[in-house]
């Protein structure tokens, strides 16, 4: 599949302490990252999806700023798996995600956590080497 090219939407900015910092662009649209049955793609959620799915469906309401009784309430997990796709631009239909939800409900969650990890931008901060300019002679 062909992958689009990604627009720099901020420079890197030199700071007081001689670092570079660069943010990573987060792609957004197209497929969900891993399949529905992917579990062994990450070892922790999979394990907390399929042994303790309201812990990890506590843990994804978090990460949206909702309480940590959001699991509790009827629809919750449809709403967190709409969120997603809606927030990253993910194809697909709310039958979809209706039944995805209410037929393999772990594994739902499962996947909603592992496109969230994978899709939060990352933070690097490299060190720039000065150059001859900025030494003092």
């Amino acid at each position: 599949s062909h992958v689009p090219a990604r627009a720099v939407v901020k420079q890197p900015v030199r700071g007081a302490s001689g670092r570079t910092t660069i943010t990573a662009i987060v792609q957004t649209g197209g497929d969900w990252s891993t399949g529905l049955f992917s579990v062994c793609r990450d070892r922790r959620i999979c394990f907390c999806g399929l042994f303790c799915p309201l812990c990890l469906e506590c843990d994804i309401a978090r990460h949206y700023g909702e309480c940590l009784c959001w699991p509790l309430l009827p629809g919750s997990t449809f709403a967190l798996r709409i969120g997603t796709r809606e927030r990253h631009k993910i194809q697909g239909t709310l039958c979809e995600d209706w039944f995805v939800v209410h037929c393999c409900w772990p594994f739902s969650i499962c996947q909603v956590a592992r496109e969230l990890k994978m899709r939060t931008s990352q933070l690097y901060e490299i060190c720039a080497v000065p150059s001859s300019k900025d030494t003092l002679v």
